[in-house]
């Protein structure tokens, strides 16, 4: 559970944060369809970005509160994913190969059509999907369980 905010509001930063709070509905939704992570888990994250936004906003500056607290709150996010889960180091030319194999894998392409069309081997397709095309993996629950366990890690086996 992220740690709240360690200043307190002031009345008129509560009344910014409440009418912002779909701002951070949002950009839970967004980072729940992107990373596929349950909506309900990110909820907590966003909502402490947009009160650290709310603590840190001042409209002296001239910025549009959007700008100032969707960085915030993205980062909060962020932050969760970091602390909650891992995830492994993939290669530059790996996340280009998956970011140019996403419309034709949308369109239900085979694997073999997708390589071609990449331009790689279908090998390498493979090896490329399997590593980009998995959410992160919690570090609660299960995998955990199993670990304290006294479960060797060569004994989890990734799909």
């Amino acid at each position: 559970m992220p740690a709240a905010p360690t200043a307190r509001m002031s009345e008129a930063q509560r009344r910014f944060a409440v009418t912002h709070i779909n701002l951070a509905r949002q950009q839970a939704r967004r980072f729940s369809l992107r990373h596929g992570i349950p909506y309900d888990e990110l909820l907590g994250a966003a909502y402490l970005g947009l009160c650290k936004g709310a603590l840190g906003y001042d409209p002296a500056r001239g910025h549009r509160p959007s700008s100032y607290l969707v960085p915030k709150v993205k980062g909060e996010l962020l932050h969760h994913l970091r602390d909650t889960g891992f995830q492994l180091r993939i290669s530059h030319r790996a996340r280009e190969l998956w970011m140019r194999a996403r419309r034709p894998l949308a369109l239900g392409l085979s694997d073999a059509e997708i390589a071609r069309r990449c331009g790689v081997a279908l090998t390498e397709w493979l090896e490329c999907r399997r590593a980009c095309g998995q959410r992160p993996l919690s570090l609660e629950g299960e995998l955990t369980q199993e670990i304290e366990d006294g479960e060797s890690l060569a004994a989890v086996a990734c799909p």
